[in-house]
Formats: structure tokens, sequence, C-alpha cells
């Protein structure tokens, strides 16, 4: 008995315009790649689909390809199969998108999450930190090259908390394991949220209070080279 994916490959085919054609599930998307020459749309290839098929086995974008990457053998090697960004029909005729869409509705969330925890760091830092930030004495222009630094960590806590909420599913749709893929998401949260909480406790510390030293270098920079080196792991390793 055929599987659910070649199925929707042998309606795919059925098609006048398809030359060639693959289906493939992408974590919970389900993306068909199609080869079909003469400038037909992923609209008209997921339409013709609806005609044949039960809604829940559309695939949710049709991406159409100039070719499908193939082995010497002829097999259709899908970790070579491009990432369908723009470039097919979501399902219930939408606009075109892929792996890498943002619907444009949570923009304005992700936004307001992002602004909304900056300035929440800029709020509690000299409740948690008194004086850390204390420019008194400090001559221009270095007062205001401190300040641009602060105001830099609290953008990126900002896009780290944003990233911390929102993040996990653009991460997903690379393809990576699930282990590897909340790695990932921790470290690149890490990366972003750390840098206001580590400035403001090196700037309070005393330069020869070593266990202090000690314990916030264990505590950031050598996280923080843990995430990078996490985020390599999870460039280098392949799509699943």
């Amino acid at each position: 008995m055929p599987d659910r994916l070649s199925v929707i490959e042998r309606e795919l085919r059925a098609h006048p315009k398809v030359a060639d054609c693959a289906v493939v599930r992408d974590g919970t998307t389900l993306i068909a790649y199609v080869v079909a020459p003469g400038g037909t749309r992923g609209e008209e290839l997921a339409s013709f689909l609806r005609g044949r098929l039960p809604e829940r086995r559309v695939p949710d974008l049709v991406a159409v390809v100039p070719v499908l990457p193939r082995t010497p053998d002829g097999e259709i090697e899908h970790e070579s199969l491009p990432l369908p960004v723009r470039a097919g029909s979501r399902r219930g005729g939408g606009k075109a998108g892929g792996r890498g869409d943002d619907p444009a509705g949570m923009v304005p969330v992700r936004v307001l999450v992002a602004v909304t925890a900056g300035m929440v760091a800029f709020g509690l830092t000299d409740v948690l930190w008194p004086y850390s930030t204390d420019l008194t004495g400090v001559p221009q222009p270095w007062a205001g090259f401190f300040r641009g630094l602060y105001a830099a960590e609290y953008v990126s806590f900002g896009l780290g908390v944003m990233f911390l909420v929102s993040g996990r599913p653009f991460l997903a749709r690379l393809g990576r394991p699930a282990w590897l893929t909340t790695l990932a998401h921790v470290a690149i949260t890490w990366l972003l949220v750390a840098w206001w909480p580590q400035d403001n406790f090196y700037r309070l510390a005393a330069k020869t209070d070593w266990p202090r030293q000690a314990a916030l270098v264990y505590g950031f920079n050598v996280t923080l080279m843990i995430a990078a080196a996490v985020l390599v792991l999870f460039v280098a390793v392949p799509r699943r």
C-alpha cells in the first residue's frame, strides 16, 4: 500500500504541466517540491490537489523549483532540497511562503515583546546593580560610548527574550534533531541575554575579588563559549 507522500506525488504527476516532484515532511510541515515548466504557480498546483485529495493531505506549501537534486543513482537528495522562501503556496490559497516565512501578524507582537523586555532591563539595572552604570566624572566622548554600550545590552536582552518565547519554530524548520534544536534555541537566547547581567556584575566586581571573578568567568564567559560551540554543531549536523 503506498504511503501518503507517494500518493500526493502520484496526484501531482497527473497534472499536465508537472515534470517532476517530491513531497517531504519537515517537522509538522508538508512540502511539495515541483518541477513545472511554463511559469506554473504553486497556487495552481495546490488548487489542483484540492480537487483530488482530502484537505488534510494537501501540502502546506507547494514550491515550484527549476530542478530536483538527485544522486548519481537517480535518487532524490532530500538533504539538498532548497529552503522554499516565498516559492510556492500555502494551504488555503494564501500568500506564497516557506520555512523562512513569518506571519505578518506576529511581527508587531515580537517587536512588543523585545521592546518591553529591553525597557524592563533598563528599569531594573539600578535596582539590581546600584551605581553600575553611574558615569559621574567620565568625560565626553567616553561617557557617550558607555551609554551606547548600555543601550546595546538592553536591546540585546530584549531580542533574547523575544527569541526565547518565539524563536524555536524558526530553528525547527531547519530540520535538525529535536534535542539539538532545543540546545540551539537556548544557546542563541543566552548569547543575546547574557550581556546585560554579565557586564553589570563585572563592573561592580573588584579586580582582586578572585572568588567572584572566577564565578563570573565560569558563569558567563565559559557558558557563552559553550553556546557558540552548540551553534557550530547545529550548523554542522545535516538535516534529518
